[in-house]
């Protein structure tokens, strides 16, 4: 087996899947590299970087058997899944491969994005606390490392529609409050009704003991990142990996009646025994 380089960072959400199949697969260090691309300071804008994954997206996996850079969180795992038989992570069995597809659909889904979370605010308060938090930081450096970029790089496809995509919501941070923050302001407040929707149908998708059934398949490696990254966003404790509390009275705010479910609990007690969780999320991240 050709040893190869999988490109990440700690506090990236989808990278948390590859590093859960890194150990679920039973990988040690001997087999990759990791090149750590720090997202806080947008080193994920690099040229250099860019030149592997063109959406600059964490996590990326390259190696002399491709023929390509591995972009995607979902085909990593498979990857990953596939170098060392037999395969555990993608289910065979019909049935369980289409619900843990359904579950990974949804985590995917804008309908549940963490970034909602981490970015977006439904009052002046919320928005403040944000601007003063790591979020302000990681915005200005994501606009300040665009900007540069498509200035020393005019014709390059993706830094002019970046920094326009990230600029509009950097300039909700850097500017009075005004009509387009009331917008903001109660955008985000559907944005969370629709997360308590979508981890409404997360609790009846999950079969039980696992998420797609009685092992442990890709469906539950991309599950964990997502609700540890949402939980953490919500201000959770990073060592106190079994608290909804924060996250439960964040979304409540706009859906009074969100909680996280029995068997999304279950689940989460489940999988959190597993040695590949107790290696990769010690701590919430």
């Amino acid at each position: 087996m050709a040893k190869f380089t999988v490109y990440s960072f700690v506090g990236s959400q989808w990278a948390g899947p590859m590093h859960l199949a890194l150990a679920e697969k039973g990988f040690t260090d001997k087999d990759y590299d990791i090149k750590e691309i720090d997202l806080v300071a947008a080193e994920n804008f690099e040229q250099e970087y860019l030149d592997i994954n063109p959406n600059a997206t964490i996590p990326s996996l390259t190696s002399p058997s491709l023929n390509k850079p591995l972009i995607e969180s979902t085909d990593i795992v498979r990857y990953l899944d596939g170098l060392k038989e037999p395969r555990t992570l993608v289910p065979e069995n019909a049935e369980t491969k289409r619900r843990a597809q359904e579950i990974l659909d949804l985590v995917h889904s804008s309908e549940v994005d963490t970034n909602m979370i981490l970015l977006e605010a439904r009052d002046p308060a919320e928005l403040d606390e944000k601007k003063a938090g790591i979020w302000g930081l990681f915005l200005s450096n994501r606009q300040r490392k665009l900007d540069t970029e498509h200035a020393a790089n005019p014709d390059h496809p993706f830094y002019g529609s970046k920094a326009q995509e990230n600029g509009q919501v950097n300039q909700l941070y850097t500017t009075e409050l005004g009509s387009a923050h009331e917008s903001f302001f109660k955008n985000s407040h559907k944005r969370y009704e629709g997360f308590a929707a979508g981890t409404a149908k997360l609790e009846k998708l999950l079969v039980l003991p696992y998420a797609a059934g009685d092992a442990v398949t890709e469906a539950d490696l991309h599950v964990v990142p997502w609700l540890a990254h949402a939980m953490m966003g919500a201000g959770t404790e990073l060592s106190e990996i079994h608290n909804f509390e924060p996250l439960e009275k964040l979304i409540q705010k706009s859906a009074p009646e969100f909680k996280i479910g029995p068997r999304t609990r279950e689940w989460w007690n489940n999988i959190s025994e597993t040695a590949s969780f107790k290696k990769v999320f010690p701590n919430l991240h």
